[in-house]
């Protein structure tokens, strides 16, 4: 029992001393990232798309996109040969690699719970 409890509270005490810095609320980058041949985003902020549905197959607003479908500012859809993107209301995320490197849609300015408007960047 006092080995279980002395383990929670180590677990506790490095948990609490972790930082994870992720970059969000400052909005001085867009949320593409990419490592050679590899590229992914993530982003809280609702699309600026005000067509109710749209849908693309072989083509889309990025390059080696299969099938793209987009709900007007609810859903978005992606698939590459590697890859996919994904968006559900503001939460948008994807990542690929090779031929398909996605990148986030283009957002609302002052969407983002996240970024203060004083500091807000746009994403283009």
């Amino acid at each position: 029992m006092l080995r279980a409890l002395l383990l929670a509270f180590a677990g506790t005490v490095l948990a609490g001393c972790t930082v994870v810095d992720a970059g969000v609320g400052r909005g001085t980058s867009l949320p593409d990232w990419t490592w050679g041949g590899a590229g992914g985003y993530a982003d809280v902020a609702w699309p600026a798309n005000d067509i109710l549905l749209t849908a693309d197959v072989f083509g889309g607003p990025h390059s080696g996109a299969l099938l793209s479908v987009d709900l007007w500012r609810l859903a978005h859809f992606e698939v590459g040969l590697f890859g996919l993107g994904l968006g559900l209301g503001p939460f948008q995320i994807g990542g690929g690699v090779g031929w398909y490197t996605p990148g986030a849609p283009a957002s609302l300015h002052g969407s983002n719970p996240f970024v203060w408007s004083d500091h807000a960047a746009e994403h283009h």
